[in-house]
């Protein structure tokens, strides 16, 4: 693997060409961050005739994995990932099945699915995050996700509110919510977690256990995705299960592609 600079910018462009869809957090995060941040790593891989084989990036403890024509030299990839050691890795599900078994991790299946057209629904019980100096609102929301066991499983500590602060500030990210009446509390909410190049990737849809099957998550969903159109984006969203690929395609969403990640044990 080849640690990549700003010189291969053009080259790992190039690579990727039009299969975003298959790499999107990999694709904002390198439109959004380039190799000016350090907390993004970018490594090629080239076979024997020098030409790609795969494009890693890791953005904190997050690690994305593309192989544009599924030629990658899984060996490779699985010690890259032993060295960096992240707490998730992120790729098409047919790239990372090639990686077979690696150890520490667990695999799990999902879907990619891009918003097609969206579904009219009454919102306005939905809360955009309000961006002011104390980030309260950010902060119910990372301490509501981090509470959940398989969006907080692969955090620590501040790294999920670090994270959202960070897109937040930099308008690479933004979150709405819904409150409880009574308590004030946070009991649904999605957000995304990248914004860029008229591309935007939505995750964290959840609603708390209490309050399931009043349809909050499809509507705070909702929220996100109509305010996400209004400003243009092309919009996409991950799912796992099928209860989330039935309220996406409640919202508008259609499913392009299987999806995988290797969740660190």
């Amino acid at each position: 693997m080849i640690r990549c600079g700003i010189n291969d910018r053009e080259e790992i462009l190039s690579y990727i060409g039009k299969e975003y869809g298959k790499c999107l957090y990999l694709y904002v995060d390198l439109m959004k961050y380039g190799f000016d941040n350090p907390n993004v790593r970018l490594w090629l891989q080239k076979n024997a005739e020098g030409r790609n084989t795969a494009l890693v990036l890791q953005y904190y403890t997050g690690m994305h994995v593309f192989s544009r024509d599924g030629d990658l030299d899984p060996a490779e990839v699985v010690e890259l990932i032993n060295t960096n050691q992240p707490s998730m890795v992120c790729g098409m599900e047919t790239t990372l099945t090639k990686l077979g078994e690696v150890e520490g991790y667990e695999i799990e299946l999902g879907m990619v699915g891009q918003l097609v057209k969206l579904t009219d629904t009454d919102t306005s019980m939905c809360i955009k995050a309000v961006k002011d100096e104390t980030r309260d609102d950010i902060r119910d929301i990372a301490d509501f996700m981090a509470d959940d066991e398989a969006l907080g499983k692969p955090y620590k500590d501040d790294q999920l509110y670090n994270q959202l602060v960070e897109r937040y500030e930099q308008n690479f990210g933004r979150s709405f919510m819904i409150r409880d009446k009574e308590s004030g509390k946070v009991i649904a909410t999605a957000s995304t977690y990248a914004e860029e190049a008229g591309v935007a990737v939505i995750s964290g849809v959840m609603a708390h256990p209490d309050f399931r099957g009043q349809g909050l998550a499809g509507t705070v969903l909702s929220a996100v995705c109509k305010d996400l159109k209004k400003d243009g984006f092309d919009v996409f969203s991950y799912y796992y299960i099928e209860p989330a690929e039935r309220l996406h395609r409640r919202v508008g969403f259609e499913t392009i592609g299987n999806w995988a990640k290797l969740v660190r044990q």
